[in-house]
């Protein structure tokens, strides 16, 4: 595990990639961090009604060499955390609690998301960008939106970005792609099929992929070229939901920030966009 990365983001980042039995240690960890850094590891076997090989192997898995290394880590995270960590109750009929570990957790994700990047790689992901003839941002279900967020974002700034809510014609563009272009690929689980298809069409026609995805185990961060990793905290509120907008948005707006500083020319195209907007507002 990357020393810069905390616990609960590894977690989160190979959440699904883990067995039901290492999902029960996560989930329990998770919830009871403070907890566990007291515990032997037979302790929280007992809690988490699995085995001590499982611990240890769970412990592997998010990069910890056993679990005295994950109790050292956790004792270090713990030790700098300015404000206790939210509690995972969503309750409507405790709306100022639930409304302050919903806010905890946004900017949790944001934070982590900020902390997770690779500055090298997303400086080659901007140079690629402002190299590329054809920029192209592909998603499926939920994701679309980013996907067309990004798309008008690049294209205020003078680049030519493309997307479609519908996949053929995000593939059809993918064929269209020449070296140099770069792929974005917009996926929670880093596993579509379509999005996989659409990024090896790319990279046989000598385009750049970036992929922006919660998983760091996927195969869509094994053939891409640069990989975005973005934070979750969904899995602390509902096992079911593991990907929201709000940090792959965070990573639009941060290579749109960066791509505007870099040309003055930039800079010009948004005001100029800005100011047609504004003269069809009443």
């Amino acid at each position: 595990m990357s020393k810069n990365i905390l616990v609960r983001d590894q977690i989160f980042s190979i959440y699904d990639s883990l067995y039901d039995a290492e999902k029960k240690a996560a989930d329990y960890l998770i919830a009871h961090q403070e907890d566990v850094i007291n515990m032997s590891v037979s302790e929280l076997a007992q809690n988490c009604d699995t085995s001590q090989a499982t611990i240890i192997r769970f412990c592997k898995k998010i990069g910890c060499g056993g679990f005295h290394q994950l109790k050292l880590k956790l004792a270090g995270e713990q030790s700098r955390q300015e404000e206790p960590a939210a509690s995972n109750e969503i309750n409507i009929d405790n709306m100022e609690q639930s409304l302050h570990n919903i806010m905890t957790s946004k900017v949790e994700e944001i934070k982590a998301t900020f902390h997770n990047f690779d500055k090298k790689d997303l400086r080659e992901v901007v140079d690629a960008v402002l190299k590329a003839d054809l920029i192209e941002f592909a998603a499926m279900g939920n994701t679309i939106p980013i996907a067309m967020d990004g798309t008008y974002k690049f294209n205020q700034l003078g680049l030519h970005a493309v997307t479609s809510p519908i996949w053929e014609t995000q593939e059809a563009f993918a064929r269209t792609m020449k070296e140099g272009d770069v792929f974005f690929a917009i996926s929670a689980s880093g596993a579509s099929k379509r999005l996989i298809r659409m990024a090896e069409i790319v990279k046989k026609r000598g385009g750049v992929t970036v992929v922006i995805t919660n998983q760091s185990r996927a195969p869509l961060t094994e053939i891409c070229d640069h990989v975005i990793i973005t934070a979750t905290r969904e899995h602390v509120f509902y096992d079911q939901v593991s990907f929201t907008r709000m940090a792959a948005m965070a990573v639009i707006d941060t290579l749109f920030m960066l791509l505007l500083s870099t040309k003055d020319d930039f800079f010009e195209n948004v005001a100029e966009h800005e100011r047609s907007v504004i003269e069809e507002k009443l």
